[in-house]
């Protein structure tokens, strides 16, 4: 009789813990599938969506109360903050909308192969200070390149190549504050007006990627910086300088 008491009794237990972990559960998962993005955000986004003039169905699926459901948008499962924004291709506009500023916690933002028309890089882009990940290639911006870019210390990657418009730097010291920086592609950006081309590495020495391709930069028979330092950067993996001015230099940045 003891053992059969014993036995209900840890029975009863084990029942009252397993029904207490599956509540815990389920209500997680209630948390989750409730999470709406947050209406400055989605008025964000809205304004956003009204200021394209063309869009080739990128964002139909733009409609609703909740923007974390929309196709291009990703919201984080906890908070319901907009995170990333993948709108690559089909977009045309006058300009960016100053709107998707309000996006403080974006961390992801990807607007290449776009037209907005020859405007200038827009500078609130430097208030996103979450983001890890700018793509602004083949999106056809012109001018200089604002050094507010400089603020996007967590900033990872750094696209602002093959405009259809010609990118400017005359300055390039807005890469200063570029500490996380991994990847950067200038590519055909104009860096013809800098007068010291070393400091573009010397300022991001957690770069691994480096295309600065068809850039008008002096460069050796072997396809070296030219510049008089011997400094060799290990960190970089990869690089890719096609295109730019050949010209025979013992000095050089880059040592094979």
């Amino acid at each position: 009789m003891g053992n059969q008491w014993g036995l209900g009794l840890q029975f009863i237990i084990v029942t009252i813990i397993m029904v207490a972990i599956t509540n815990t559960c389920l209500g997680a998962r209630n948390i989750n599938s409730t999470v709406a993005c947050f209406e400055h955000e989605l008025l964000a986004l809205l304004k956003f969506k009204h200021s394209v003039t063309y869009d080739y169905g990128m964002l139909s699926s733009g409609v609703g109360n909740d923007c974390c459901h929309w196709e291009k948008v990703m919201c984080d499962g906890v908070t319901g903050h907009v995170e990333s924004l993948h709108l690559s291709g089909g977009l045309v506009s006058k300009e960016l909308s100053t709107s998707l500023g309000e996006l403080r916690h974006l961390k992801h933002l990807d607007l290449s192969w776009n037209s907005f028309q020859g405007s200038r890089i827009p500078e609130f882009i430097g208030s996103l200070r979450q983001l890890t990940y700018l793509n602004l290639s083949y999106a056809d911006f012109s001018g200089i390149i604002p050094y507010h870019i400089g603020n996007l210390s967590n900033l990872k990657s750094l696209d602002l190549s093959y405009g259809f418009n010609v990118l400017i730097a005359h300055d390039v010291n807005w890469i200063y504050g570029l500490s996380s920086l991994e990847h950067l592609d200038l590519s055909y950006v104009n860096l013809t007006g800098l007068k010291i081309l070393d400091v573009v590495l010397y300022m991001a020495p957690s770069v691994k990627v480096l295309s600065l391709s068809y850039c008008g930069i002096l460069i050796d028979d072997r396809g070296l910086l030219l510049r008089n330092s011997s400094t060799t950067l290990s960190n970089i993996k990869h690089r890719d300088l096609r295109g730019n001015i050949s010209q025979v230099n013992s000095l050089t940045f880059f040592k094979t």
